[in-house]
């Protein structure tokens, strides 16, 4: 037994030591620790990398802006790496490209389509057909709401426009851009006044004759090769006349009491009359009336050297009684004149005027269609400057052109049956010479200040009339 027990010890003694089941804690956080790749020490100092920064540890932003140096790409990182890819469920339709962002995403989409995600067809909104619209329209938070012109109402389709006066003469043309403006009679705020005239008095400052302007500008008082326009056809048409009841200038009915005209008109008279429902100046209609003149208003900032702001208001002295052929034209919005009536392919313009350069005035209203031309084209046509209140239109090649006489008049584009207002027929050099336009003053630059000139001249709706006028025309500037 004793020597059982002595092998044993023997053996327990010469057998090898085990190594300890724990290890120091020196060791153990050798083992927790997660050892870094390359660049040890100089980490700070080299660029960033992908793998080592944001995928094997959570990176922040900072971080991240090392790796790409670059803050668009890092943005675009970030935003799916933050709070994942909001483009994965592709969100935008139609072809719209998907980026995702910090705060959602963005589409981009393919032309003819926006929207938050791509989903509104544009064909459907006001640049393509005016959105349907007969008159104006607006996209008011992906909706097209339609208006109308003056004197008309909005039909059960909220797109057409009607009006309760049809022309006979145009049964497809409808008429009413009559308005109400409750305003005090000749309020004239911000609009300086200058004395009237009469016949004993001499000729004023601001009255200057055609010959004395710019002599590269004369001779420009602007129908060549028209056609006759048959009574009530151009309802609209003024023709002005002076003194000794001969017509020098043109105008447009804008309502009862307003006619538009251009400004170097008003300086060819000392008096001016207004005569509408006239087709034969050689003959005399009952269909005609002639209407004395109350106030004119003239573009405050007027140049007759440039033809620059050439536009007027004339104030009637007694409202004009609308018939089957004394009518107006409306007054477009400027949205609705650039973008749709002035991308029309012609546009009518009307008057008395010579039938050609050294000819004599026209007896009869004639009128022509003419084309629009384009900016560029215009610029190219003349030395002369074409301010950017200006448009040209007419015929390069074709002798169709306003000429002398015809300043004043209107200029009309016609839409679903309504015609507006767009140009007052300004200069020319010559006319209807080859290469050369008809330049025209562009209304849709004025359209507040003829509202405005508008609201100062009419009287309030309320019934009153204006007792007939008899003295001297009050010329004022605004």
């Amino acid at each position: 037994m004793f020597k059982l027990q002595l092998r044993k010890l023997l053996t327990v003694l010469h057998t090898p030591a085990l190594p300890p089941v724990f290890l120091d804690s020196k060791a153990a956080s050798q083992v927790l620790t997660r050892w870094r790749r390359a660049n040890s020490f100089l980490e700070e100092l080299k660029q960033g990398n992908m793998e080592r920064e944001c995928v094997e540890e959570r990176c922040n932003k900072e971080e991240a802006r090392e790796i790409f140096e670059d803050k668009e790409k890092t943005e675009e990182f970030w935003a799916k790496y933050y709070d994942g890819d909001a483009c994965e469920s592709q969100p935008c339709v139609h072809d719209g490209h998907c980026k995702d962002t910090s705060s959602g995403y963005t589409c981009f989409c393919q032309p003819g389509y926006q929207g938050l995600n791509c989903e509104i067809d544009v064909p459907q909104l006001c640049e393509t057909g005016n959105g349907g619209c007969h008159h104006f329209c607006k996209v008011d938070q992906g909706n097209i709401q339609c208006s109308c012109a003056d004197g008309y109402f909005l039909g059960s389709d909220y797109k057409s426009c009607t009006s309760n006066r049809k022309s006979p003469n145009l049964p497809d043309l409808f008429f009413g851009c009559t308005s109400d403006y409750n305003t005090t009679n000749l309020n004239m705020t911000n609009v300086t006044e200058h004395g009237g005239i009469n016949k004993s008095d001499g000729v004023p400052k601001f009255y200057i004759l055609e010959e004395t302007i710019h002599t590269e500008m004369a001779h420009r008082t602007r129908i060549v090769n028209g056609v006759n326009c048959p009574l009530g056809e151009c309802p609209w048409q003024a023709l002005l006349l002076n003194e000794d009841h001969t017509g020098f200038c043109g105008g447009t009915i804008l309502n009862e009491y307003i006619i538009l005209t251009a400004a170097h008109c008003m300086n060819q008279s000392r008096f001016i009359y207004v005569k509408l429902g006239e087709f034969d100046t050689l003959w005399d209609s009952d269909d005609e009336v002639i209407h004395n003149v109350e106030a004119i208003v003239t573009h405050s900032k007027y140049k007759p050297e440039t033809y620059h702001n050439d536009i007027a208001l004339i104030k009637l002295a007694t409202p004009i009684k609308f018939t089957k052929f004394i009518l107006p034209a409306c007054i477009p919005e400027q949205d609705f004149a650039e973008k749709v009536l002035m991308r029309q392919d012609n546009g009518m313009v009307s008057g008395f005027g010579r039938l050609g350069e050294g000819r004599q005035p026209s007896r009869y209203l004639q009128r022509i269609m003419v084309p629009f031309v384009d900016r560029k084209t215009c610029m190219e046509s003349t030395q002369l400057r074409i301010s950017a209140r200006m448009f040209c239109a007419g015929y390069d090649e074709v002798p169709q052109d306003a000429c002398q006489g015809d300043s004043g008049g209107p200029h009309v584009t016609g839409y679903s049956g309504t015609y507006f207002i767009t140009g007052i027929v300004s200069w020319g050099e010559g006319c209807a010479r080859k290469g050369k336009y008809g330049i025209y003053t562009q209304v849709s630059k004025f359209i507040p200040w003829i509202r405005d000139g508008i609201s100062k001249l009419v009287p309030n709706t309320d019934g009153s009339r204006f007792k007939r006028h008899y003295g001297a025309i009050k010329r004022l500037f605004l």
